[in-house]
């Protein structure tokens, strides 16, 4: 068989297995469709005016494929408070919990087309909170406008080295998710001993490797200081 079929059918095979990610979103318990609901596939920075089907503090269930995280306020909590809501899987249904009935703004983590490629997302602020970088390859500089980092997602089964200063220098760290999951949460990057990544790329490149947490649903509430 030619190279080219092969590489053909790979990519065709390769559509087949990658997943788009999708929220679908409701105002009653239970993914209840006899009240208002939606189906995004794309960023709400602010439910006042994103989705012309499910307003502003209504959504309290959901059905999600991929990596999606509801955010209290609006702009994905741009202040750095306020309560934070995170799931993934294959069509994992959840009733909300601490966003239930307050979700302001929603995201997802990593590839659009395709939930469990290999990527990193870092946030500004603890909790996956305030502006973010989403790269699937290495990075020598994380760029300036991200000023802080303070927690961040990977998706896929891979593994990144983080580096706490830029060209991959400084205290590095290697973290991937839980051996059979396709995403891991730090929400808050001190936990393992580095304040800040300012470059990072893919594979293991030091000696200990931190697996991280991968539980299907996380929730934190972040009060005003």
């Amino acid at each position: 068989m030619h190279l080219s079929v092969v590489l053909s059918l790979l990519s065709v095979l390769r559509g087949s297995w990658a997943q788009t990610q999708v929220a679908r979103i409701y105002d009653l318990p239970n993914q209840d469709e006899s009240g208002a609901w939606s189906a995004r596939t794309g960023y709400c920075a602010d439910f006042r005016n994103c989705d012309r089907y499910v307003a502003d503090d209504v959504v309290s269930s959901a059905s999600v494929t991929g990596v999606w995280i509801f955010y209290s306020e609006y702009f994905y909590n741009y202040r750095d408070v306020g309560s934070v809501e995170w799931v993934y899987g294959d069509d994992y249904r959840l009733n909300l919990k601490t966003v239930g009935n307050q979700a302001s703004s929603l995201r997802y983590a990593g590839d659009s087309e395709d939930w469990k490629a290999s990527t990193i997302t870092l946030y500004e602020f603890y909790l996956f909170a305030g502006k973010e970088y989403y790269e699937s390859g290495d990075s020598s500089e994380v760029p300036s406008e991200m000023t802080t980092v303070r927690s961040f997602i990977v998706t896929g089964q891979g593994f990144w080295t983080l580096y706490a200063s830029k060209n991959f220098n400084g205290n590095g760290i290697c973290v991937g998710a839980q051996p059979g999951n396709y995403a891991g949460f730090a929400p808050d990057l001190n936990a393992f001993g580095i304040d800040t990544v300012r470059s990072f790329r893919k594979g293991c490149l030091t000696k200990s490797t931190v697996h991280l947490d991968s539980d299907r649903h996380g929730v934190v509430l972040k009060a005003v200081e």
